[in-house]
């Protein structure tokens, strides 16, 4: 799997060396607020992230840990898969709260995207948020992604975004 770089970050293979600061940044309740309940069961965790960490590059070209290239470390992860069973590629992504409100989601997402659309051919690629999550539906609008109603994924209705290649090519995509 390829890594990736930008002006200011590194998006690389999984590696178990990050598991510890996966599993904290996962502990984390103002991380998890939107996506679930904090796990419970600190060796379930850590066994599910592992076999994770070990089977992603045999299942995807597109999920990546983010560092500082500047400032090594884990700092969270930006990635494509599937969206439940809609046949669709969503991306998403998750960050510790150190890297919040400095601009490092979208700089990833913008990363994978376009990764996603020229070295994986997807087409469309499409993302859902929880509905009160403003950060994360910010970060999908800044990186061109249209909000097209709400679907029902995840167990509840949440914002839907998708963007086709035909739109991220075009001069005003992003």
């Amino acid at each position: 799997m390829p890594s990736l770089r930008t002006a200011r970050l590194t998006l690389y293979a999984p590696r178990l060396a990050d598991l510890a600061a996966r599993l904290a940044m996962d502990r984390d309740p103002r991380v998890m607020a939107f996506i679930g309940p904090v796990p419970e069961d600190a060796q379930v965790q850590r066994a599910e992230v592992r076999a994770l960490i070990l089977s992603v590059g045999k299942v995807s070209g597109g999920f990546f840990h983010v560092e500082e290239t500047s400032a090594p470390g884990f700092l969270g992860w930006c990635g494509l898969f599937p969206l439940e069973d809609s046949g669709l590629i969503e991306i998403g992504y998750r960050f510790t709260h150190a890297a919040w409100g400095r601009g490092i989601a979208t700089e990833a997402a913008r990363a994978v995207l376009d990764h996603g659309f020229r070295a994986l051919k997807l087409d469309p690629i499409v993302a859902v948020a929880h509905p009160e999550n403003r950060a994360s539906r910010a970060v999908l609008s800044k990186i061109g992604l249209r909000r097209e109603g709400t679907a029902f994924h995840y167990g509840m209705d949440l914002p839907f975004y998708r963007l086709p290649l035909t739109e991220y090519q075009s001069p005003r995509a992003c």
